[in-house]
């Protein structure tokens, strides 16, 4: 069984339809090592919840969600390539596929698992051809996005950091669920509801992401590699009494070696819980998105978005519980944690760019 939200969406029962693409293509491929990575990856974790995605907004606007199988099993390439990537250029994880196999090679899987995902779309008959050249575009995004991230252009402003985190992790889960509408029914006007679903959706994801990798990292952890990410710069804009001294290390370039201190600066903020009210925003007003599309009316269309606002929920479950940490127990948080780390795909094949 699959960890999260499955037992509570039927679109689980295509996670074996989903696995079963995925090693078809990836042993079509002819590189046994290659094949290997993604058969451990695919077959040792959990499938992460954003992959069924594309089932359920196919779904949503009315079409057969077994016609988007090619979509999540492409998505799933897709967020593989980007969590081996992520990780070459990070640099913060030691289970990474770097550490284990080298720089070099990790990021030829990388790159293999994207044209795995391109090829995987390319090669399924049934999707319109509108769903390659909208998976051109919205990688490329996320790519352009990673450069200004490499760039450090990240650290500029608060605002400008959050139109980063749209532009790029938005752009992923835009892109998931906008190709599985795609393969629902081909028409604008649905399509592009379900795809400002899902870069809200993505939006959140990231929010929390950075939350998670400022307080609860999994690794190194953002503050320790000298990462300014969002709850960094949010605690920079606000009036505190840490301020000055916050401000101060970040200009010095201090932040790794201050990261205790840093964290204290933030946890005498509101940082957790602006950054938390901010992703049950990005959560409503993705779901306010879907009430755009009106009633369903028939038992698929009310499935799928029942679906997609379920894969929501669970991606902000247990939130709540971390906003006063000196009030949480620690075996509170070591229950909690983990299961967000698996939605995240922290500990899975997926994850957030």
């Amino acid at each position: 069984m699959e960890s999260g939200v499955e037992t509570a969406n039927p679109l689980t029962a295509f996670y074996p339809a989903i696995r079963a693409r995925l090693v078809t293509s990836s042993e079509a491929a002819a590189w046994p090592a290659f094949a290997a990575e993604v058969a451990g990856q695919f077959g040792r974790h959990s499938l992460p919840p954003p992959v069924l995605l594309p089932l359920a907004s196919a779904a949503a606007v009315g079409g057969d969600p077994a016609r988007a199988v090619g979509v999540a099993a492409a998505f799933s390439f897709l967020l593989l390539s980007v969590r081996w990537f992520d990780d070459t250029q990070d640099r913060d994880r030691d289970d990474a596929l770097c550490v284990r196999l080298g720089p070099a090679r990790a990021t030829n899987l990388a790159a293999g698992a994207l044209n795995l995902a391109w090829s995987t779309l390319a090669a399924d008959s049934a999707l319109p051809r509108s769903v390659l050249a909208a998976f051109g575009q919205e990688t490329t995004a996320i790519a352009r996005g990673q450069d200004d991230d490499l760039l450090g252009l990240e650290a500029v402003s608060f605002e400008a950091y959050w139109r980063r985190m749209v532009d790029k992790t938005g752009a992923g889960f835009a892109l998931a669920c906008r190709l599985g509408a795609l393969a629902g029914r081909d028409e604008p006007a649905p399509v592009a509801v379900l795809a400002r679903f899902g870069r809200h959706l993505g939006t959140m994801v990231q929010i929390l992401d950075d939350l998670d990798g400022a307080f609860h990292p999994n690794g190194i952890g953002d503050l320790a590699s000298g990462k300014v990410t969002l709850p960094v710069l949010y605690a920079l804009q606000a009036e505190h009494a840490g301020s000055e001294e916050l401000g101060e290390i970040v200009r010095r370039g201090q932040l790794a070696a201050q990261a205790g201190r840093v964290r204290e600066l933030l946890d005498g903020t509101d940082t957790r819980e602006f950054l938390v009210w901010s992703a049950f925003e990005e959560r409503d007003r993705a779901f306010a998105e879907l009430a755009t599309l009106g009633p369903a009316t028939d038992e698929i269309t009310a499935l799928g978005r029942a679906a997609l606002e379920a894969i929501a929920a669970g991606l902000i479950a247990d939130w709540e519980t971390l906003l006063v940490p000196e009030q949480v127990t620690d075996v509170a948080q070591e229950a909690v944690v983990p299961t967000r780390r698996a939605y995240f795909g922290r500990s899975s094949a997926g994850g957030s760019a």
